[in-house]
């Protein structure tokens, strides 16, 4: 009689610890899940802010490509034309310059701005930058598109860094020339030295090709979203 007494509290006891542990474990399965799906979830907004930026970043080097285009006619126009024959109006027209990337830049009715040091800031990193300092991008199952993702910013990247030394370069020949000019010293060729160069039509090439390249990181990031 005893035994059975025991027999019965042993099976009520494991009964109920069985069902506290299939509460444990369900509770913790749920948890895991809805963690995994919290996690899936940032991956996904994260992805999709970088996928905006890179949009944009695709948008103003292609804006960018086709305004230095202008620089690469003038360029052409010096190459083909003896010092002799070179017009002051034409030459006049490629001295001035707008850029505004707030309302897109404006790359027809003006010249290339053959004087004009500046290089405008248009690009972003900011989006990505955050990506890596989360841990979401630790999270990333498709390692050929996290790939990918790094290409198309270093290639950001390296486009920046060879604008910006550029930009130096001819930021010295203008320096030059306009000490020359304050000497009272005549410069038939505006910028020659600078503009027989291929650094334009270098600049060029660089921004249309990171443009295409953020363009189909793009298009892989919209597959994966």
């Amino acid at each position: 009689m005893k035994t059975k007494k025991i027999f019965k509290k042993t099976v009520k006891y494991l009964r109920e610890l069985s069902i506290v542990v299939i509460g444990v474990a369900i509770t913790v399965s749920i948890g895991l899940w809805m963690n995994k799906k919290s996690n899936e979830q940032d991956l996904k907004q994260y992805l999709t802010t970088v996928k905006i930026e890179l949009e944009e970043n695709a948008k103003n080097c292609g804006l960018y490509s086709k305004y230095l285009q202008k620089s690469v006619r003038y360029a052409d126009y010096l190459s083909r034309t003896d010092k002799k024959s070179l017009n002051k109006d034409t030459l006049d027209f490629y001295k001035y310059s707008t850029v505004d990337f707030q309302t897109n830049i404006n790359y027809s009715g003006y010249g290339c701005g053959y004087m004009n040091t500046y290089l405008p800031n248009f690009t972003s990193t900011n989006a990505f930058e955050m990506f890596k300092n989360s841990g979401a991008m630790r999270q990333m199952k498709d390692k050929e598109l996290l790939q990918s993702l790094w290409e198309a910013y270093t290639k950001l990247e390296d486009t920046k860094f060879d604008l910006n030394e550029s930009f130096r370069i001819k930021k010295e020949e203008a320096q030059k020339e306009l000490q020359r000019r304050s000497e009272g010293k005549p410069v038939v060729v505006p910028m020659q030295i600078f503009y027989s160069t291929d650094i334009p039509h270098s600049m060029v090439r660089r921004c249309a090709e990171t443009s295409e390249i953020l363009k189909e990181t793009v298009m892989k990031l919209e597959k994966a979203l």
